[in-house]
């Protein structure tokens, strides 16, 4: 893996260079479009997570669970919830580009008594505009962070989308292991009956002592014990699931099903940029977009602004009059506002800005060194996982077979009752064990697939371009919250 970590480090190096490229003045502007491209798969942008690692586990069941989960999961609506509110407080901030419009009307009367009732009306309609000249780009500035806010917001709904799925198959599986191992515990609890049994009988016959059936009743007691311990456990990962479902966690949803004995191979060579798919790295890069952009407004904040006020009104004694605007008053007034003294506040806050911006740019850094780390590690540990499932199985062979002849052996009195009951102990912990690992795999590969973003595929064909989505399109035309 050399050559993966000198790409990963070269990866690196030229993110930072890059980022260095973000705007935080104007005539650097023209740089992010640059930057972006960098991060741009043959042209297209990172495409969102795919199901298709959940076909890889060949579970129909567990497919169809998770897009149930995905429709009720609270926590899942929420962040879905909170991603349309970033939108809108983009599209609220883009506003700001444009002219300010707005009316008013006031009607009156009014009446002196002395020296005689004399009575008037008044009616009035005013109408105003003003728009603040963008001339230094401040507003775009803001405009275009609350933007890339609303993009780290969909990449984190992204994200969650794929945690969660994530979440729930390794759940599953934790419920079929459960059950598996409190198959094992209630099929040992018969085994050792049947030893006692056999125990029994021969101490009736007087072919064996008082220590040999006892030893072989504590046996029994203490499986009896663990199966206890086994159907609790079953329960308690049953919960887990339900709630992730949104239900209530009464243990009495149903599951079936074995753990995989074969996986997937991974492709020789997994291709790198099919880590841009990571919903994390993505969320935060717009969040260093979004810093960066906010430094430049807060520089600009300094410069003078510039605006435009025009304010018309008509007043008349009558309605009909009003509406005919044959004494109309209007004013246009063009102002400029340049700011002196406020005590330090807005250079501080220019300031603070670019620190933040620099911050931002040290983690998305470490974001990609965890990206890189979590990968290497899910694949070191399916290498291991699949050479100890390969082990233990022998091994489960071996002892299930010496457990018969331990017990053949005992019932003809060639071995003495320890020998037998360590070969039964031996059976069970192997057979536990070997079902332990298999889970451990199979949720071990899950977490590849969350450090990868998704399957093993570089070409997925559901492409979502969130960074070409047109400014004017609202968040609720592009995604729908199922209750």
């Amino acid at each position: 893996m050399n050559t993966f970590k000198m790409v990963a480090i070269t990866t690196i190096a030229l993110s930072l260079s890059a980022c260095a490229s973000l705007p935080v003045v104007d005539n650097e502007l023209s740089n992010t479009v640059d930057f972006q491209s960098q991060w741009q798969i043959n042209g297209q942008q990172p495409s969102p997570v795919e199901n298709g690692w959940l076909a890889d586990l060949d579970n129909s069941d567990l497919s169809e669970f998770v897009s149930q989960v995905l429709n009720n999961n609270p926590n899942y609506n929420e962040i879905a919830l909170r991603m349309q509110a970033a939108g809108f407080n983009a599209d609220a901030l883009r506003g700001r580009l444009y002219p300010r419009l707005g009316v008013s009307a006031n009607a009156g009367r009014t009446r002196i008594s002395t020296p005689t009732n004399n009575s008037s009306d008044s009616l009035s309609i005013g109408f105003d505009a003003n728009w603040e000249i963008d001339v230094w780009g401040k507003l775009s500035s803001n405009a275009a962070a609350a933007r890339s806010n609303y993009e780290g917001a969909q990449y984190d709904y992204q994200g969650a989308r794929l945690s969660l799925a994530a979440q729930v198959a390794q759940s599953w599986f934790d419920v079929i292991e459960a059950k598996q191992q409190l198959d094992l515990s209630r099929r040992t609890v018969n085994n050792y009956q049947r030893t006692t049994d056999i125990i029994e009988n021969r101490y009736k016959r007087g072919l064996s002592n008082g220590l040999d059936l006892r030893l072989s009743i504590s046996n029994l007691e203490a499986a009896k014990a663990s199966e206890k311990f086994s159907e609790t456990a079953h329960r308690q990962t049953l919960r887990r699931l339900e709630l992730l479902a949104g239900r209530y966690p009464s243990a009495q949803i149903k599951i079936s099903g074995d753990l995989p004995n074969k996986l997937k191979d991974i492709p020789i060579g997994v291709p790198l940029d099919i880590l841009e798919r990571r919903p994390d790295i993505q969320s935060a890069k717009s969040k260093l977009y979004a810093a960066g952009y906010r430094a430049q407004a807060a520089e600009k904040a300094m410069l003078p602004s510039f605006s435009i006020t025009a304010r018309g009104s008509n007043t008349s004694e009558e309605f009909a009059k009003l509406l005919k605007f044959d004494n109309v008053f209007w004013n246009l007034i063009g102002g400029i506002t340049q700011p002196i003294f406020q005590g330090g506040q807005l250079k501080y806050t220019a300031k603070a800005e670019q620190l933040n911006f620099e911050a931002q740019k040290q983690n998305f850094a470490q974001k990609l060194l965890l990206a890189f780390k979590e990968v290497e590690d899910a694949l070191d540990n399916d290498r291991s996982l699949a050479q100890r499932v390969i082990h233990t199985e022998q091994s489960v062979i071996n002892a299930i077979a010496a457990e018969k002849v331990a017990l053949e052996q005992y019932s003809q009195g060639l071995i003495r009752i320890s020998t037998l009951l360590q070969s039964q102990r031996q059976s069970l912990t192997q057979q536990s064990q070997l079902l332990s690992i298999k889970k451990q795999r199979i949720n071990n590969r899950i977490s590849l697939y969350l450090s990868l973003g998704g399957d093993f595929s570089a070409n997925n064909t559901n492409l979502n371009n969130i960074k070409n989505q047109g400014s004017d399109q609202k968040p609720s035309d592009t995604t729908e919250i199922k209750s």
